[in-house]
């Protein structure tokens, strides 16, 4: 069985290895920046940052019988910030609108796709960071979806730490060599920096991108073909999880990452299904009876800043959990201790 639970500093030799995987803006192959991520993700859980500085790192553990002792055992990582978007450190997007030029003369008009710089200090909470070793992301146990879920039963359990507001970002399409068309085409045009480099440095400070980036408006159509065509396209990896993301209430915004030019997914938080539908209910382990009408739940506890979830079969009656029994001594639990659930589907 898996298991979701906090990570912690102790997670360093597994999350970084989980980082040079994804190697993302949010989860950088940069061992200060992993530590740190990590000490910051360990007050978090222990409400002890505020909102502007918390940041919730989730992992995916192979269990043993004796715990969390062997490394390596973990398999995926997922990540939220509680608030992306504060003072000196702003939330940036380009933004596709629409210019219509008239001509009176000709007796026509034109409309035009035009990015947009733009951006704010005040910004959504973020969802990102999700990686799973490859040889599990096809397994039966489902592991991108525990540690995709995960994070929105969490907030569903502590709706204060987060803002109204949800956000996704996608990896953007890349070229040859790995290389960004949209970032080649803009903004190494503007900043004369090489993608990683202006993505790791972003992580930290964002300046650059504000003082150099035109404020202007891009007109699309001056654009190459293949540049035109990735604004907006997500990269095949992500395809999977933005489907995923879509079955729970996320739709697309007019808005692209600057740097790939990949797409922003937002929802309400209280309307994702996993935060809306969520329940706390006392858990007891299921019965004969019980397992003829099971259905898979996400089902998570918390004791003084500890996270655990799980994946399982279970049903509700009569106002309780019912759980099934490997997963009821999984999370260390008693009958009558209180759970969070939601249904996922099979």
């Amino acid at each position: 069985m898996f298991i979701v639970r906090e990570a912690g500093p102790r997670d360093f030799q597994g999350v970084f290895a989980l980082a040079k995987i994804l190697d993302s803006y949010n989860l950088p192959a940069d061992p200060a920046f992993i530590r740190e991520l990590l000490r910051t993700s360990k007050k978090s859980f222990g409400g002890q940052l505020p909102k502007s500085k918390a940041r919730y790192l989730f992992v995916l553990e192979k269990t043993r019988s004796t715990g969390y002792k062997v490394p390596g055992t973990l398999v995926g990582c997922s990540l939220i910030m509680a608030k992306h978007g504060t003072p000196g450190h702003p939330h940036l997007w380009f933004s596709l609108d629409r210019i219509v030029k008239r001509s009176k003369t000709l007796g026509i008009q034109k409309s035009h796709t035009v990015l947009r710089l733009g951006g704010t200090e005040d910004g959504p909470t973020e969802v990102g960071g999700l990686v799973v070793l490859p040889q599990y992301r096809h397994s039966r146990e489902r592991c991108g979806l525990q540690l995709s879920y995960a994070r929105f039963l969490y907030m569903a359990m502590h709706p204060e730490r987060f803002e109204k507001s949800v956000l996704i970002e996608y990896r953007g399409a890349m070229g040859a060599k790995n290389k960004s068309p949209f970032w080649e085409a803009i903004g190494r045009v503007f900043t004369g920096l090489p993608y990683q480099r202006a993505d790791r440095l972003s992580a930290r400070n964002k300046e650059f991108i504000q003082s150099l980036l035109p404020s202007e408006p891009i007109y699309c159509a001056l654009l190459p073909g293949r540049v035109q065509q990735a604004i907006g396209a997500i990269h095949p990896s992500a395809r999977p999880a933005a489907a995923m993301a879509g079955r729970i209430g996320f739709r697309p915004t007019r808005q692209v990452e600057p740097f790939d030019g990949g797409p922003y997914y937002t929802a309400a938080r209280r309307k994702i299904r996993l935060v809306r539908e969520a329940r706390e209910l006392p858990v007891l382990i299921a019965g004969a009876a019980d397992r003829k009408r099971t259905r898979p739940y996400l089902v998570a506890e918390e004791t003084g800043g500890t996270f655990r979830a799980v994946l399982s079969e279970g049903a509700i009656s009569a106002g309780r959990f019912k759980i099934e029994e490997q997963a009821f001594r999984k999370l260390k639990m008693k009958a009558g201790d209180p759970v969070y659930v939601c249904s996922v589907s099979r």
